[in-house]
């Protein structure tokens, strides 16, 4: 099943627990998208045919969105940034008591953003400015993807949501308007980011580089703390057959791309 050449496709990633679900529900309600894919869906995946504009989203696959963005030029990726204090301190309510994701996969996915910052249909989210200033990202959003078309505002959102995916609610615990709540967040789990720094490496020139933090005088919260170095979810140090696997999907969702989204792609690479 191919999709039609006239296909648009809008994917959203990032690393796991950065506000990838919140932002898929904002632009699948805000946005006149006509070929929604409410389901988490990798890229490799088929879409759906005959359709103006699909949207799919898949968090943790930055660096193979990243790589079949060379692939398609029909093709545009959000990825939601967000502070990594929050990432590794965000639970999900699929794995009631166990923190979800580690500076390793947040530092991963953090790389390969970095490598697309200058591509024209690679676009960055902050996760902070979506939940203070949803309105304005939506805004941006449309300036740099001027075939969004609005149907309602972001700040709005909550309201379109009658029956929320059965993805929807573990993820985000609950529709809710916008609020900015889940900021600071991390400085009720400082065990627990103590114990990622112990395991991973000093942060704090990340945070500062990536305007988290002015200078590194909030480490001070962590004097005394004692480190919980309980395993997230997400494996904290992969064994070698771990990191093979991690690394192949990149090759082969490239290829499963190319073969099951015929159109665009393939004439791009018969161009090149």
């Amino acid at each position: 099943m191919h999709d039609s050449p006239r296909t648009r496709r809008l994917h959203i990633t990032g690393a796991p627990r950065s506000g990838t679900t919140l932002l898929h529900v904002m632009i699948l309600t805000c946005f006149d998208i006509d070929g929604p894919v409410e389901a988490e869906q990798r890229l490799r995946r088929p879409i759906p045919r005959d359709r103006r504009l699909v949207c799919t989203k898949c968090p943790g696959e930055v660096e193979a969105a990243v790589a079949i963005l060379k692939l398609d030029p029909r093709l545009d990726v959000v990825y939601l940034a967000r502070d990594p204090r929050e990432v590794i301190t965000s639970e999900h309510a699929a794995y009631p008591g166990r923190y979800f994701t580690n500076l390793r996969v947040w530092r991963r996915a953090t790389r390969a953003a970095a490598r697309a910052r200058n591509h024209p249909r690679f676009h960055v989210v902050d996760y902070r400015r979506l939940v203070t200033e949803p309105d304005v990202v939506q805004t941006e959003l449309m300036t740099v993807m001027p075939w969004l078309r609005p149907i309602r505002r972001f700040s709005d959102y909550h309201l379109a949501v009658d029956r929320p995916n059965a993805e929807w609610a573990p993820a985000m615990r609950q529709i809710r308007p916008v609020c900015a709540s889940s900021l600071g967040a991390w400085r009720r789990h400082l065990s627990r980011l103590q114990g990622q720094i112990n395991r991973h490496g000093d942060l704090g020139a990340e945070l500062i580089a990536l305007g988290y933090e002015p200078d590194r005088g909030w480490m001070h919260v962590l004097d005394g703390v004692e480190a919980d170095l309980t395993p997230s979810v997400n494996a904290e140090t992969p064994s070698l057959r771990r990191r093979l696997k991690e690394r192949l999907p990149r090759l082969r969702d490239m290829a499963l791309y190319m073969i099951r989204n015929q159109g665009a792609a393939a004439r791009s690479l018969t161009l090149r």
